[in-house]
Order: structure tokens, then C-alpha cells, then sequence
């Protein structure tokens, strides 16, 4: 008997069947394109992505009037909040500083600012002067629990302004 005949109607398993030729290009332009669309997605998803600008601050003495003007329009004074008033009032002045002569001024005593800024050169005698004078009465209220009538109150919130306004 023979061993490649059939027996009983069965056959010998066939060997393996190639890829018609027609084929194979199907398979290379789909790997192509498969290539083609990882390479968009990889460059779309590391591209950085356009940063819009932000709009510009306004400049730091219009910040700080706009501040005072709060402080005036929360009634602080009317109401006798006298800390708080204070505090406000010594936050500006000193952010101001910062951002105007870059002087560390949230970060200081008011001995050490004062020093500082003689030292530094960026502001006046006069200017000097008027900060001293409107920082020590600030930490008069806030640490020695001192309390100013309303006028000195309204003295302060003056200074602070004309401060402001003059060294723009």
C-alpha cells in the first residue's frame, strides 16, 4: 500500500499555504500607514501645546492705590477695626516696596527694612522718613496693642497714598 493514497476517502494534510502577491501590498500600505499614524500621534501628543499670553499686570502703584482704596471703601476706619486696618494697611505698603524697589520688605521687621533701604540707595531721606514713621505706628497697633483715634487712622491711609503715588 502506498502511503500517500487515500484510505477511505481521507488525505495527507497539505503543506503550508502562501500569501497570494496581491496581498502582500495590501499588508505593506496598511504597515505604512499604521507607521504614518503612530509618527502624527507621538508629534501631536509631545508637541507643546501654544501658550496664549496672559494679559499684563497693572503696574504695582495702580495695584496699591486700588488696595488703599478698598481698605477706605471696607469702612475699616468707621467700624473701629484698628488691627485690621493696620495690617491691611502695612501689607500694601510693604508688597509695594517689594515690587517697586525690590526691597524684601513683606519678609523684614521694620528695623531691618529700615535699615535695608538706607543702605540700598533706592529710596529718599523723605521717603525714609515717611515710611518709618507710617510702619512703626502700623506695629504699634498691631504687636503693642495701641489704639489711634479715627484721625490718625485716616493720616495713615493719606501717607500710605501720597507714598504710593510719589514714588510711581
Amino acid at each position: 500500500m502506498n502511503p500517500a493514497a487515500p484510505v477511505n476517502g481521507l488525505h495527507d494534510i497539505r503543506g503550508p499555504v502562501g500569501i497570494p502577491g496581491d496581498w502582500l501590498w495590501l499588508l505593506i500600505l496598511l504597515g505604512i500607514a499604521a507607521g504614518v499614524a503612530l509618527v502624527f500621534f507621538l508629534i501631536r501628543y509631545f508637541r507643546k501645546k501654544a501658550v496664549v499670553p496672559a494679559a499684563p499686570l497693572p503696574p504695582a502703584w495702580e495695584t496699591a492705590l486700588a488696595e488703599l482704596a478698598r481698605i477706605e471703601r471696607d469702612g475699616y476706619i468707621v467700624r473701629g477695626h484698628v488691627k485690621e486696618f493696620y495690617s491691611d494697611l502695612s501689607g500694601i505698603v510693604r508688597w509695594y516696596i517689594e515690587e517697586r524697589f525690590d526691597l524684601r520688605a513683606p519678609e523684614m521687621t521694620t528695623e531691618e527694612f529700615m535699615q535695608a533701604s538706607r543702605y540700598s540707595g533706592k529710596l529718599s531721606t523723605a521717603q525714609q522718613a515717611l515710611l518709618q514713621g507710617l510702619l512703626l505706628s502700623s506695629d504699634m497697633v498691631k504687636f503693642a496693642k495701641s489704639s489711634p483715634l479715627p484721625e490718625e487712622m485716616a493720616r495713615s491711609l493719606q501717607l500710605a497714598r501720597a507714598f504710593v503715588q510719589e514714588a510711581q
